[in-house]
């Protein structure tokens, strides 16, 4: 006796298949997975071909392919062409996967940082979480900004930290920016040593992981004379209020002020 290809409702497949009707009946919508059998009901009947089919359907999601780049791969009916069209984008889908690695390891890292700062206790304001993240999600382009201006060495000791250095900068931030507020607070004026201790407290924080501070300081006063105006006048996000940030110009104009009349 000639042995029957079993045939399934939709329902059924599901089952077997470990996928959702409502998945299957989309599939069929976009024109995806679309069985060409019928049972006396009416009912569209799943069989080999159709779990062919889905098999490679899954295959290319699981490769990050979206399902219209699937539809246009399978409607393709000769084999050879369809894998010659696969192959062909597989690099850039390969590229596009790397991208989105890395977007997941970034968004790690911040999630880690967060919860760090968090953990230590250290009061945490959505102004500073905001410049916290931007500067996760866009390091690569901060890294391209200051290879431009600086050289590749310095720009490497930048943003080569491990992942503990950078964590210890982020509450030692937080401690330089909880004294800002404490100065601002008590009226303390920009004029003061104390407030002076604030611009070389951020200075060495900041520096601190740099080997040769004055090639540092000779390629920081090369590239303020060259950055474009534009850029200078563009606000990023930052840890600071723009309070602080008045607060702190001040008494950088006032230190400024200072070590040129001792100069002279």
């Amino acid at each position: 006796m000639e042995n029957k290809e079993p045939k399934f409702t939709i329902g059924e497949f599901g089952k077997r298949a470990k996928i959702s009707v409502r998945t299957l009946r989309f599939y069929e919508e976009l024109g995806l997975l679309v069985p060409e059998q019928q049972n006396s009901a009416g009912h569209r009947l799943y069989g080999l071909a159709e779990l062919m089919k889905l098999q490679k359907i899954q295959a290319l999601k699981f490769i990050g392919y979206s399902l219209q780049e699937i539809k246009n791969i399978m409607e393709n009916e000769n084999e050879t062409n369809a894998l010659s069209q696969l192959e062909k984008y597989l690099p850039l889908q390969h590229k596009l996967l790397l991208e989105k690695r890395n977007e997941l390891n970034r968004a790690i890292e911040a999630i880690e940082r967060v919860q760090y700062i968090m953990k230590d206790g250290k009061p945490i304001t959505w102004t500073v979480l905001s410049s916290l993240l931007f500067q996760i999600e866009h390091e690569e382009d901060q890294i391209e900004w200051v290879k431009e201006y600086f050289s590749d060495d310095i720009a490497n000791q930048f943003f080569a930290l491990p992942k503990e250095q950078r964590q210890q900068m982020d509450v030692e931030m937080l401690e330089w920016l909880a004294k800002v507020k404490d100065l601002m607070n008590r009226g303390v004026s920009p004029q003061s040593p104390e407030a002076f201790h604030l611009i070389i407290e951020v200075t060495e924080m900041a520096t601190k992981h740099i080997d040769n501070k004055e090639e540092l300081a000779e390629q920081l006063e090369k590239a303020q004379e060259l950055l474009d105006p534009d850029m200078a006048d563009f606000k990023f996000p930052t840890f600071l209020t723009v309070e602080e940030e008045a607060y702190l110009l001040e008494i950088g104009e006032a230190m400024e002020a200072l070590y040129g009349e001792d100069e002279e």
